[in-house]
């Protein structure tokens, strides 16, 4: 029987979750976990057939009722989804989810706002936590900005009241403020001891140095690529901490959200930083910081001889500055209705109401014979739904798991070895089979979009018609799902890496956090795009001349220089450009837009880009184009770009400045750049070891795509009219242009550093 929720879609501090009045989750035969975890469409690592973002700080429920407890308006309860798993953790709190409830509250008639002020008094019923939240109404903090955020929200200011101790009863559960942690092996790791800060204030946490994670010598930008690579370590460390504080009796079964881990760094000397800080949530890299979390951090930080107090030169004041992934937040301690509070100030946004549909799963006979773990029977059908789960336990729902595996096991049976003969990539025919590609970013971005639409047409072409399945592996600038896929991807066939400039690069530079090699991947396909560099002619650049020998650098707006934007700074070195540079922009949109604020003289774009980005600005004299990055040919010589057939390439350019043709180790450098991040920017990797029959049949049917002019003219807007590469001599080709001399990459390595102040590691 089909049924629907109300819920309400907020984005609470850098975490989104959906909010719940309590009543609404009242599903006849139905307990609160397998309402969530079908909605949220768990399990499943994408959550494809629900609401769930597939990520830990998208999975995320907000349980509200108004409070009939004396001083508290609202009852919160807050509930971690799984996403691979089907189980609903209760043990914690989310503080940045938080930030949802006052203004939550005040819309829908709970409170009342006093002289353009509302407050509210939160219990949290999952910790027995008391939170004050106040929001401003006067329209100045309506439009607030918090790191990991790009757009504003209304402020609230959350404080929790007398934080220590909440869910063990001791603000250092373990009794010392520096424990020594005896971590137990992992196959062939062995075990070792693990100094650590254990903390009970707003929610139990695990606190070690970055030199006690084994990060100390990695820059503090490569600590999420870095802290997903030393995973199994870390949680081993944390699992450890749960049973020192209590929580667990046993690592094994230590709960994934509690206790959370936090790594803590020195700041620079003189800096406008406290010290560094990088948490780990549901074991993977917090992109800011937990607020339940920053609440252990603060008060840790005034508590002589803890991790982060023997950092310190001095103690802190009331306000605490902490420096994240996402850029510095701030937290206080102070005094309020009496009470020590500790807190920091979120901001919090309404994305859509909605009524989300509830449509249980029944298979005959699944329900009847599922049972818990200890043997004991599910909860009957007329269990109380509304009763506040018990701090600490998570419920872990084998109805639903056993649902989906009934499932999963239904069409194994009707799409498997049981009625169809196994189907195999080694005899000219995918049929049975399922293509995959690993993307190593996000959902939506341009590679996204390229691999998708490659994906899905270039399944059609393989003979058997094979299944096709994009799956997302975001994080660590493409370096983490590029990882995985060298230690792990199927070597069959049917399982392809997306690589693109943003994961070649960090490879050229040697990266310490990289373990693939492109030199050890079979190339399937590959498509190359174009690009211009262009200037504010408000900077005093009406043309290629104004480069040099000027009074005053030009300032280019970068996003990382271990990235694509590498390209260009060797350009503007082989030119002799006079450059300046300023890197930390989120993407080539906001450059674009700071160079026509005035804030930016110089910037490049790429072909899928270009028409809307710097046509029109180029069309009404606020910007000029200099040059195109240009393609290499078969010979690797430097040629025009058959999209900007009038602009002249980088090499013109170079003898338009100086007289004569460039030469020597920055002329090859940029040839060997301009081919692994434009003329063959984006490719399909099939793993080493694949049959090479396979690997034969994917690019003869590649090549066979780019020979179909029905996909070239559906291609001319994604692929920008570069073609589809996969002819005979792909291999050589890609061997010839993905091989980086040791005089190139010590040339790059040393520009860097000495032109821009960034060391690789």
């Amino acid at each position: 029987m089909k049924h629907t929720v109300k819920a309400t879609w907020m984005r609470g501090g850098t975490s989104k979750c959906w909010v719940f009045e309590r009543s609404a989750l009242e599903v006849p035969g139905f307990t609160v976990d397998e309402v969530l975890l079908r909605l949220f469409g768990s399990p499943d690592p994408r959550q494809i057939d629900g609401v769930g973002g597939g990520s830990s700080t998208t999975s995320k429920a907000v349980i509200l009722s108004p409070s009939d407890q004396p001083g508290v308006d609202i009852d919160y309860t807050f509930a971690q989804v799984g996403i691979e798993q089907g189980v609903v953790d209760w043990g914690s709190n989310c503080g940045n989810c938080s930030a949802v409830i006052a203004p939550y509250a005040l819309k829908h008639g709970w409170i009342e706002a006093e002289d353009g002020l509302a407050t509210v008094h939160i219990r949290n019923t999952n910790t027995g936590q008391l939170l004050i939240e106040r929001m401003n109404l006067d329209g100045t903090q309506s439009a607030a900005f918090i790191p990991g955020v790009p757009f504003p929200g209304q402020a609230v200011e959350i404080g929790f009241l007398d934080p220590a101790g909440g869910t063990t009863g001791q603000l250092f559960p373990a009794g010392d403020r520096l424990s020594t942690l005896q971590v137990a092996g992992s196959g062939s790791h062995p075990g070792f001891e693990a100094s650590a800060t254990l903390i009970d204030a707003g929610a139990p946490m695990v606190i070690i140095t970055a030199a006690q994670a084994g990060l100390d010598a990695a820059d503090f930008s490569d600590w999420p690529a870095q802290a997903l690579a030393e995973s199994d370590r870390l949680d081993r460390i944390r699992r450890a901490g749960a049973v020192a504080m209590g929580l667990s009796s046993s690592a094994e079964a230590a709960q994934r959200a509690i206790p959370k881990l936090a790594i803590v760094q020195a700041a620079d000397a003189g800096g406008e930083d406290d010290f560094r800080v990088m948490m780990l949530s549901m074991g993977a890299p917090h992109p800011a910081l937990a607020i339940t979390g920053s609440v252990g951090l603060t008060m840790a930080a005034r508590q002589p001889g803890t991790a982060i107090a023997n950092l310190l030169p001095t103690a802190p004041g009331e306000v605490l500055r902490m420096q994240t992934p996402a850029g510095q937040i701030q937290t206080w301690q102070r005094q309020i209705e009496g009470r020590t509070a500790v807190g920091t100030t979120r901001t919090a946004r309404e994305l859509a109401e909605a009524q989300l549909s509830f449509d249980p799963v029944a298979l005959p006979g699944v329900q009847a014979t599922a049972a818990l773990a200890d043997g004991a029977p599910l909860a009957p059908a007329s269990a109380q739904l509304l009763d506040d789960p018990p701090p600490h336990k998570r419920r872990t729902v084998f109805a639903s798991v056993a649902v989906f595996a009934a499932l999963g096991l239904g069409a194994t049976l009707l799409g498997g070895g049981l009625l169809n003969p196994p189907a195999t990539t080694a005899d000219g025919d995918y049929a049975g089979e399922t293509l995959e590609l690993v993307i190593p970013l996000a959902e939506g971005g341009g590679t996204d979009t390229w691999a998708r639409f490659v994906g899905q047409e270039f399944a059609h072409s393989i003979p058997g018609d094979p299944g096709f399945a994009p799956v997302n592996e975001a994080g660590g600038e493409g370096i983490t799902g590029s990882n995985r896929f060298a230690t792990s991807a199927a070597g069959n066939g049917t399982e392809l890496l997306v690589s693109t400039a943003t994961t070649v690069v960090p490879w050229v530079l040697e990266r310490d956090v990289v373990r693939y090699s492109f030199d050890k991947l079979e190339p399937v396909l590959v498509n190359g795009t174009g690009g211009v560099i262009y200037a504010r002619t408000a900077a005093g650049v009406d043309g290629v001349k104004d480069l040099v020998d000027r009074k005053k650098p030009l300032v280019f707006g970068g996003i990382t220089a271990t990235g694509l934007d590498l390209t260009t700074l060797v350009a503007f070195d082989l030119l002799e450009a006079d450059i300046s540079a300023t890197f930390g922009f989120e993407g080539r949109g906001p450059v674009n837009l700071a160079l026509q604020r005035g804030e930016v003289d110089i910037d490049y774009t790429t072909t899928s880009s270009y028409h809307s980005a710097v046509e029109p600005i180029a069309e009404e004299g606020t910007a000029t184009v200099l040059m195109s990055f240009g393609q290499l040919d078969e010979n690797g010589s430097v040629v025009r770009d058959p999209n900007f057939p009038h602009a002249p390439t980088v090499v013109e350019v170079y003898e338009q400045l100086h007289g004569h043709a460039p030469e020597g180790p920055k002329l090859q450098a940029y040839k060997t750049l301009l081919g692994l991040t434009y003329t063959y920017q984006k490719g399909l990797w099939a793993p080493k070891g694949t049959p090479p029959e396979a690997v034969a049949l994917l690019r003869e049917s590649a090549h066979e795509l780019s020979q179909d002019p029905g996909f070239n003219d559906k291609a001319e807007e994604i692929l920008g009219g570069y073609p589809i590469v996969a002819d005979e001599q792909l291999a050589q080709r890609v061997e010839d242009a993905y091989t980086v001399t040791g005089e190139t990459k010590s040339y790059v390595t040393a520009l860097l550093k000495d032109s821009y102040g960034i060391e690789i590691n």
